[in-house]
């Protein structure tokens, strides 16, 4: 399988896209996607109306579209040579083997022959993809809610400048392929270990676009530095190679595609990979989306653990905030009740606190007498007996 899945329709005209899809049947090609690029909340309006193109309308396209879809078909196709001041006509065998008239003759009813009967299918599979761009994880909360219009596409894919958003891509976002705009300056943004490694282990795939190169020499100094760090972050596992063509004269071979992902640090059997082998994986993990199952849909069991591991540390934060606050209260409980034991140990009991205070005061009598010579005060009772003695 031979597979461009990168023709974006936002911003080209219909006969352009046309044209494309002509260069792509040209070069080999069996299966091409049309990609609607939407942003922030999704609407009904960005539900999948794309429809694929007809026969007659590829034959159209250009002067050699159709004898092109008569290669694709199948048909053995003859070109016979019209009399001098006439155009060469391409016809089928059959129709050429069927002549009896005169040479001029015989070109014309074949060209009308060829003109009326109807053309067979050139075996092209054109699906349909959404590729949402994500700046921030808001974006990417909106994008889990709407479900439906996800379903209506053949492949999910997203593109984001943003850390965050790029680790909740490779760990449990519903999508099938993760697009990073590479011909631009990195900055700030990262790529992370952890994150590619959880991505290659769902099977997402990440796509590397040579279109936007072949216009700016900046961009393809970019794609070229991005692109190999990329490449070492994966070893080379999980790379898809998509053209992002404007016109037909960005299309690039199979082979061609090959040798640039070579440029990228792939292996020869890694680069055709990236071409043949990667879209077919790409298409097997969105139809197991589609069908509910397969890593490519949104992981139960990572949600869960995400969830139970914030649940785990709140509830340990807060068994911690717990467990602190009873050793306070315990300690400060503690301290009150020795407290109280000093105190009680300390204070007397009310009988022998009068017996102190009759004590104290009889000292304090005792000490008033000394200080007075050692006499006691007379009474009344020793003056009468000394007024008897008398």
């Amino acid at each position: 399988m031979l597979a461009d899945l990168f023709l974006s329709i936002d911003d080209v005209e219909p006969p352009q896209h046309r044209e494309r899809v002509v260069a792509l049947l040209k070069r080999g090609y069996d299966v091409i996607a049309s990609v609607h690029t939407a942003s922030g909340r999704l609407t009904p309006a960005d539900k999948c109306s794309l429809k694929p193109l007809s026969d007659a309308a590829l034959a159209s396209a250009s002067a050699d579209a159709k004898r092109t879809l008569l290669l694709r078909s199948g048909a053995v196709v003859t070109t016979i040579t019209t009399p001098p001041g006439s155009s060469l006509v391409t016809v089928p065998a059959i129709v050429a083997k069927g002549l009896t008239a005169t040479r001029a003759a015989a070109t014309a009813a074949a060209a009308a022959t060829v003109a009326a009967a109807p053309l067979p299918p050139c075996h092209l599979r054109q699906l349909t993809r959404l590729n949402f761009v994500a700046t921030d994880v808001v974006q990417t909360s909106l994008l889990m809610s709407s479900k439906d219009i996800l379903r209506s596409y053949d492949i999910v894919s997203i593109t984001t400048t943003n850390e965050r958003v790029l680790h909740q891509a490779c760990t449990f976002l519903p999508v099938d392929i993760i697009s990073l705009e590479l011909w631009q300056k990195m900055g700030k943004f990262k790529l992370r270990t952890d994150s590619i490694q959880a991505a290659l282990k769902r099977g997402i795939y990440f796509e590397i676009c040579y279109g936007p190169a072949l216009r700016d020499p900046n961009a393809r100094r970019n794609l070229f530095c991005n692109a190999q760090m990329l490449v070492r972050l994966t070893r080379g596992r999980n790379i898809l190679i998509s053209s992002s063509a404007r016109s037909a004269f960005e299309v690039r071979s199979p082979l061609e595609v090959a040798h640039v992902a070579t440029l990228f640090g792939l292996t020869h059997k890694q680069a055709q990979d990236a071409v043949s082998l990667a879209p077919r994986a790409v298409l097997a993990n969105a139809a197991a989306r589609l069908a509910g199952r397969g890593t490519s849909t949104v992981p139960a069991s990572a949600a869960t653990a995400a969830a139970a591991a914030e649940a785990t540390a709140a509830a340990t934060a807060a068994a911690a905030e717990a467990t602190a606050a009873a050793t306070a209260a315990g300690a400060e409980a503690t301290a009150v009740v020795e407290a109280e034991d000093v105190e009680m140990e300390d204070a007397p009991f009310p009988e022998a606190q009068e017996a102190l205070v009759a004590e104290t005061q009889q000292q304090q009598q005792a000490s008033q007498q000394q200080a007075r010579g050692g006499v006691p005060p007379a009474g009344r009772g020793t003056r009468k007996r000394t007024a008897a003695v008398r």
